[in-house]
């Protein structure tokens, strides 16, 4: 079967190739029209030289046949299959941060979006060529910085991030989930990490199924959990004494989950790590990445058809040579009267 790697530019590629053709066939058309009328006359002149139809079709055909040969030639026609070795692209390591109301609870020596923002700073330092990106989610989710090997670019849009960051208020978890695999899902061939900073609040309790999708691609979530489980107030502005408050007045207050971070960390394989007090189980993040890296060292496996662009690439350029070689003009010899 032939398949077409750039048939998704086959808009772009058969008009550029088809409306020049049609121009080249009128001006055909025309050009045979006035040859027709020349050599249609009684020859009174002993020598006269004219057009030949037959090699002018022959030319007229020759460019029709090497324009259609590069057309297929540009859509990239394939048939067949090979194996071929193809390395993974190394480790991308993502990087989903917590940005709700609930981070901004000053129950660490910061608050707890500060102290998410530190541990962030810490594992990009230890990153050798990986590429990582930051997702920031609360109500929903979305990718704020792309996976890149550019620290720099990601410490910018850390440095940025915050609760007025992403406009739905709350946390959604399954949200997050769904988008950490639809950046993942357009790079298979790279390993994959990984990493939840958050309080483990979760209001839509779509924590779990999101986790179970992350496991069936193969994913482990990395859980640092940040915030202690005993009630604290989400402070509203920089007044120390004005807090988020609900429909009755009365203060909001929140505490942090790790039983639910841990469970999402077993259920796929990885690790939940408590960054309220200390950063020292962190190196088991480096320590994932680089055994990420050991592993990507391997070459795999993939079946590809087989390119043959090639075939009519050499097509078109027989067509064109056989167009130049062949003579458009004979000479006639005839006989006064």
């Amino acid at each position: 079967m032939i398949t077409f790697s750039n048939a998704q530019y086959a808009i772009y590629i058969i008009p550029a190739g088809v409306i020049p053709l049609l121009f080249f066939l009128l001006y055909s058309y025309m050009r045979r029209r006035i040859v027709r009328a020349v050599t249609g006359a009684h020859y009174k002149k002993v020598l006269f030289v004219s057009g030949s139809y037959t090699m002018l079709f022959v030319k007229e055909v020759l460019v029709v046949l090497a324009v259609v040969s590069l057309i297929v030639a540009m859509l990239g026609p394939g048939w067949g299959e090979e194996s071929t070795e193809r390395r993974s692209e190394g480790t991308d390591l993502l990087i989903a941060l917590d940005v709700s109301r609930s981070m901004l609870a000053s129950d660490t020596d910061s608050t707890r979006l500060e102290r998410a923002k530190r541990a962030v700073r810490l594992i990009a330092g230890f990153l050798d060529g990986d590429r990582i990106g930051l997702i920031v989610f609360s109500g929903e989710a979305f990718l704020m910085c792309p996976l890149t090997t550019d620290t720099g670019a990601l410490m910018m849009f850390l440095d940025s991030a915050g609760p007025e960051t992403v406009t739905l208020e709350g946390t959604d978890m399954g949200r997050m989930f769904d988008e950490v695999l639809r950046v993942f899902e357009k790079k298979r061939l790279t390993s994959r990490v990984l990493v939840v900073i958050t309080d483990g609040e979760d209001n839509e309790g779509g924590a779990v199924d999101g986790a179970d999708k992350l496991k069936d691609a193969g994913i482990a979530v990395y859980a640092l959990g940040v915030g202690r489980d005993s009630a604290g107030l989400i402070p509203r502005g920089k007044d120390v004494n004005d807090y988020y408050r609900d429909s009755r007045g009365e203060p909001v207050r929140t505490k942090a989950d790790p039983d639910l971070l841990r469970r999402l960390a077993a259920d796929t394989g990885g690790r939940y790590i408590d960054i309220t007090n200390s950063f020292s189980g962190l190196d088991s993040v480096i320590g994932a990445v680089n055994e990420q890296d050991e592993k990507s060292t391997g070459a795999r496996k993939v079946k590809q058809k087989i390119d043959r662009s090639w075939i009519f690439l050499l097509a078109a350029v027989i067509f064109m040579i056989a167009e130049m070689v062949i003579p458009s003009t004979v000479r006639r010899y005839a006989k006064n009267g």
